[in-house]
């Protein structure tokens, strides 16, 4: 058995061009890596971030951090967010003894001195000129919705703030003011805003996040020199109530989408390597045959055992890799392209997991519309 890739990139097209269904794209790690200034990804990866942290962080933490990774699994030993969660917990334990082999003193430090090289290698501003982001914002602007689209991501930058900023689409973050915005639960499960808003949800928190004085969350701009900047949540730990708030709320936004009738997901960068993300989709795709998710994965698909597992039990859960996809449980390859008159066949790949390729798309149902804006800079 094989899959037809027109008929799987056709339904995605329809999908994008209906007004009625709440749609909603959840954007992950891998999607900035798309956009390479002189060949170089202009954010990196959680791979590449980690090693950052090794080489970049303050050389009295140096040590510590070397220690904390070696406890770690292989498979986690290259991963920001599972270095976090090991870094928070230990750091949560009772008493004054070392722990591990690391002070308490370093333990309760080392947080914000990894959230500090996080915010120094991802706080960067969006090239001018095209990029996906800026076709996913035109597109946002472009196309009349009957319910607003709503943007997830796991991303701590501000890529897509400044895309739709510089687009000048309206957006709601969950943050209410002007001066220092706090975070606003009420508005948030209000959820009653006009169709040409724009919902933004950021599911492990933004640079742009931080703690006032009085433990609230608020969002203002990154500062280097405030510990409490950069509010990076990888993971369901029990964070104190302030800083466990926005998480859940933000997690609940997502339950809350998946679980509207027709709900329409599509991921880009994303790996399904985030269980709690993947519990969520799990549980909602159960509790809902009418909502389905549309992963585009970026490479082969012998890359995402995780993902696969999931979609071979969903049949509304379908993945879109370059050489295969899971369409209805069934995990096959694409059908090849018509023979060539000598016989052979052009083997066919599905490019839409790399967000530039998605951006081609979106970009191809609005036109060329003239841009707002060049920079935001």
């Amino acid at each position: 058995m094989v899959h037809e890739m027109r008929q799987q990139v056709d339904y995605i097209r329809a999908a994008l061009e209906q007004e009625k269904k709440p749609l909603g794209f959840l954007i992950g790690a891998g999607a900035p890596m798309s956009i390479r200034p002189n060949g170089v990804p202009l954010i990196p990866g959680l791979e590449e971030l980690t090693a950052r942290i090794r080489t970049d962080i303050d050389p009295a933490y140096a040590t510590a951090i070397d220690t904390l990774i070696s406890h770690l699994d292989p498979k986690d030993a290259g991963n920001l967010e599972a270095l976090l969660n090991y870094v928070r917990s230990l750091a949560s334990l009772p008493g004054s003894s070392d722990i591990r082999g690391v002070s308490v003193d370093v333990l309760s430090k080392l947080d914000a001195e990894i959230c500090k090289v996080v915010r120094m290698h991802v706080d960067q501003p969006l090239p001018a000129g095209d990029s996906p982001y800026l076709a996913l914002a035109l597109w946002i602007g472009a196309v009349r919705r009957l319910v607003p689209a709503q943007l997830f991501t796991t991303n701590y930058d501000l890529l897509l703030e400044q895309a739709l900023e510089r687009q000048r689409v309206a957006y709601f973050d969950g943050f209410m003011g002007s001066r220092e915005p706090s975070f606003d639960l009420q508005a948030i499960e209000e959820d009653q805003l006009p169709s040409r808003w724009t919902l933004l949800w950021k599911l492990h928190g933004s640079i742009n996040w931080s703690q006032n004085s009085d433990g609230e969350v608020v969002r203002r701009p990154a500062d280097a020199d405030d510990a409490s900047s950069a509010l990076v949540y990888p993971s369901h730990l029990k964070y104190d109530q302030s800083r466990r708030l926005p998480y859940l709320a933000m997690m609940d936004r997502l339950k809350a989408f998946m679980r509207r009738p027709g709900a329409i997901l599509i991921t880009t960068g994303f790996s399904f390597r985030d269980q709690h993300i993947n519990e969520v989709i799990d549980q909602s795709l159960r509790a809902n045959p009418t909502a389905s998710v549309q992963g585009l994965l970026f490479g082969s698909l012998d890359g995402y055992d995780e993902a696969v597992s999931l979609a071979k039990n969903l049949p509304n859960l379908l993945l879109l890799a370059e050489d295969a996809a899971v369409v209805g449980t069934v995990s096959s390859p694409w059908a090849p392209a018509e023979s060539e008159p000598d016989g052979s066949t052009t083997p066919t790949k599905c490019t839409l997991g790399d967000f530039a390729e998605l951006g081609n798309l979106l970009r191809n149902l609005t036109g060329d519309l003239p841009h707002k804006d060049t920079t935001d800079e």
